[in-house]
């Protein structure tokens, strides 16, 4: 399951936990895990319309300790969460202080939270990471971060909006700055996206939820989480790359290189390049999960100095395969299937060859004996 963060109007900690209740995550559940942490407070949610309904999520805590980081991974290592979101949440509390240390030049050690350290925020980070292991999102993705423009009042004093924290980060984070003059994204909102892939999925929609932000804005303050199943049928990179100054006998191995590293195909093309020169175009297919193992071994095993990758879709028959009796022994063959028809009839290369070398006739023979061999095999079966 994935979760897509459309960050319509910008983000914080409370509108991404109330999108994902609205999504259907229970605040029964999402209370009963948060009491583990051993802080007072409560939560409350209401439905609440602006253009379309959405869902508020309220935190109420008598509780004004001032933590600092230590504190705070003390509070979330000694509770009895589950051990990935403790994980999470520690990864996120230490970013934000790391980010905190970074635009006050202190010493981490020495941030002393304040919005951030507060229940309500603990509530929001920890409270949406129960709720996206309910939905079972493991991946999430996300649009341009939407960053307003100002002033805004804290603890620290008067900051510039973007918040200096939020911009820390969110960097090498695709940013849209616009002319809203208030805080549109907030640093715990920020934070929470550091889970996030900025890029749009494909995918089968299972729920919707929105998360409605307390200011009032000229449009509607809303964030939107879709949750669904991943489609699989752009699930690949092509990357490619064009290389001129490269010995050709070297391309062989820089093939086997790629497939070792993943790769599910590799070409080489020769192409016409810039200033008329004789190239070759070496493209890759390789899953999202190999593109960077593949990237790192074209990088160190040819000399080009760039490449570029795109999605692409592509579309396999269901494969089985057999064994058919032939004149020079048996032969193994892959069928091909698309909507329950066989459309291709192929038999292994490898298996024909070696027949042939060893019976000494014409490769074509036992490719083409087996091919008929296996037609009326699974003729016979249908």
């Amino acid at each position: 399951m994935i979760a897509y963060v459309d960050i319509l109007s910008g983000i914080s900690g409370d509108m991404f936990l109330a999108a994902l209740i609205d999504a259907g995550a229970p605040v029964a559940h999402i209370r009963e895990e948060l009491e583990k942490l051993g802080v007072e407070f409560t939560i409350e949610t209401e439905k609440e319309r602006d253009v379309i309904t959405a869902t508020r999520v309220s935190v109420h805590s008598e509780d004004t300790t001032e933590r600092n980081l230590d504190d705070i991974l003390h509070l979330i290592g000694e509770s009895h969460l589950d051990e990935h979101i403790k994980t999470q949440a520690r990864e996120i509390f230490t970013m934000l202080g790391k980010a905190e240390a970074q635009v006050h030049g202190v010493p981490v050690e020495h941030i002393h939270f304040h919005e951030v350290g507060a229940v309500d925020s603990i509530v929001d980070i920890v409270g949406s990471l129960v709720a996206l292991q309910w939905l079972g999102v493991e991946k999430i993705y996300a649009s341009p971060v939407l960053l307003g423009r100002g002033t805004v009042e804290c603890e620290h004093g008067t900051l510039p909006v973007p918040a200096p924290a939020t911009l820390e980060l969110l960097r090498g984070k695709p940013v849209v700055f616009s002319s809203t003059h208030t805080e549109l994204t907030t640093p715990t909102g920020a934070a929470l996206l550091s889970m996030a892939e900025f890029s749009y999925p494909e995918m089968e929609i299972k729920s919707i939820g929105y998360g409605m932000g307390k200011k009032k804005l000229d449009m509607p303050n809303m964030l939107r989480i879709v949750v669904g199943n991943e489609s699989t049928t752009h699930d690949l990179y092509m990357i490619e790359t064009n290389i001129d100054d490269m010995n050709p006998e070297m391309y062989p191995h820089v093939i086997e290189r790629v497939m070792d590293a993943g790769a599910v195909d590799a070409c080489i093309i020769p192409v016409v390049m810039k200033k008329g020169r004789a190239g070759s175009l070496l493209s890759v297919l390789c899953s999202r999960e190999n593109a960077e193992r593949v990237k790192k071994t074209l990088f160190e095993e040819t000399t080009t100095l760039g490449i570029r990758y795109h999605t692409v879709r592509r579309e396999v028959l269901e494969r089985t395969s057999l064994t058919v009796p032939t004149t020079y022994g048996d032969i193994r063959v892959k069928v091909g299937k698309r909507n329950g028809t066989i459309v291709s009839i192929s038999p292994e290369y490898e298996d024909c060859r070696k027949a042939a070398l060893e019976k000494k006739v014409p490769l074509k023979e036992v490719y083409a004996e087996a091919q008929q061999k296996a037609r009326k095999s699974l003729t016979r079966i249908e």
